[in-house]
């Protein structure tokens, strides 16, 4: 293993191109991007290139890759080459570009920087060692990077030549290796209320679901299965890992895994019906304390975390004793449709009064424990 002291090496600067209109031979941008790699010690013994691509928060709302370095290097630390790019009209990009509003020309620059980063990192992989590609989003980033999936998957779809029903055909994989996404890792998605109308449900709950449910239904649209109860190839080969904040403000913990139910069983949106769960959860005195908790913090969340929250590195509870991050981990069954495949839809919840939407990726403590979890979770 390497030294304390060894660091990752980065390339300042980077551009990544970014296509205006989905075609992959006409790039109209290029996005800033920084690059992390491993030590060259941890090189040495890492025996396959499983690289990340880190997307940051709104940048409508100030958010820009400086809020994921820690993650890209904690990554870097681990093995993994971490690409830290910002968003369109963030950073670097605010004179070629304007930052969008609902995320769907980040999501298509996604795919195209998925094709060009494995396209960079299989020239310098060894032959007999396989480049797998990971997003990592944030909050907003982590509705590009489910759109992005969704997207990939409508590509597959579009070839004619394949046969999703008969397994992998060879056009199935020149396309996959050419800009699959093995893993997804959506931290703090704002999925909103699958129910609006619900009683629990937050102001910034339903403007999340009107912003992004898009997203969401296209990833969902990913793991509907046919009438061979077969999942699609993104179903099949996409690891899906939802890491939630107990306190999110946009989203329930309860709406998240209400959506990893519905991903793992492939059940399509129309099939969905209104039972009594609403009323059940409208009775649940902890939850509505919890929602209570939420509304107070919506008049200046935003503000706290975007403009003056210093970074919590060196924070720990109010008594001043070291706890260890409360969590729990869950798995939603094999979404590939095999037995003996391990369980690749998983939620992670991390607990306490600082797992807030903004907060609890900030705290060194969590960063720790999330980075750790995710390195478990791609690598099993």
């Amino acid at each position: 293993m390497a030294s304390s002291s060894a660091r990752p090496t980065v390339e300042r600067n980077v551009r990544l191109p970014a296509c205006e209109n989905g075609e992959s031979d006409t790039f109209a941008l290029r996005l800033e991007c920084d690059v992390y790699r491993p030590p060259e010690a941890i090189q040495r013994v890492v025996k396959n290139k499983d690289v990340f691509l880190l997307l940051h928060a709104h940048g409508k709302l100030g958010g820009s890759r400086c809020m994921l370095n820690a993650y890209a290097i904690l990554l870097a630390m681990r093995g993994f080459v971490a690409y830290n790019v910002s968003f369109r009209g963030c950073d670097g990009n605010e004179k070629t570009s304007r930052a969008s509003v609902f995320g769907e020309v980040d999501a298509r620059d996604v795919l195209e920087m998925v094709k060009e980063i494995r396209t960079r990192e299989s020239v310098d992989a060894e032959d007999d060692v396989e480049v797998k590609m990971h997003v990592f989003g944030y909050s907003f980033g982590a509705a590009v990077g489910a759109n992005a999936v969704g997207l990939l998957h409508e590509k597959l779809l579009s070839q004619n030549t394949v046969d999703f029903c008969k397994g992998e055909s060879e056009e199935e994989r020149r396309v996959w290796s050419r800009c699959g996404i093995d893993g997804l890792i959506l931290v703090a998605f704002p999925l909103g209320s699958l129910n609006p109308f619900a009683a629990t449900s937050s102001l910034l709950g339903v403007v999340s679901r009107f912003l992004f449910g898009k997203h969401a239904g296209r990833l969902r649209k990913c793991f509907v299965k046919d009438k061979r109860n077969r999942g699609s190839l993104v179903a099949r080969k996409t690891r899906l890992l939802f890491v939630h904040g107990q306190r999110d403000e946009f989203t329930r913990v309860k709406e998240v895994r209400k959506f990893c139910e519905k991903l793992a069983k492939g059940q399509p949106e129309e099939e969905d019906v209104n039972d009594d769960e609403d009323d059940e959860e409208n009775n649940d005195e902890e939850e509505r304390n919890e929602n209570e908790f939420n509304e107070k913090q919506n008049n200046n969340i935003l503000s706290d975390f975007f403009f003056g929250v210093e970074d919590d590195d060196d924070s720990d509870d109010d008594d001043g004793s070291e706890k260890p991050v409360e969590s729990s981990y869950e798995t939603f069954g094999n979404t590939n449709g095999t037995s003996n495949a391990p369980p690749h839809l998983a939620l992670l919840e991390i607990k306490g009064k600082k797992s807030d939407h903004f907060g609890f990726i900030k705290v060194k403590k969590q960063r720790d424990l999330l980075v750790k979890r995710i390195t478990k979770f791609v690598l099993a």
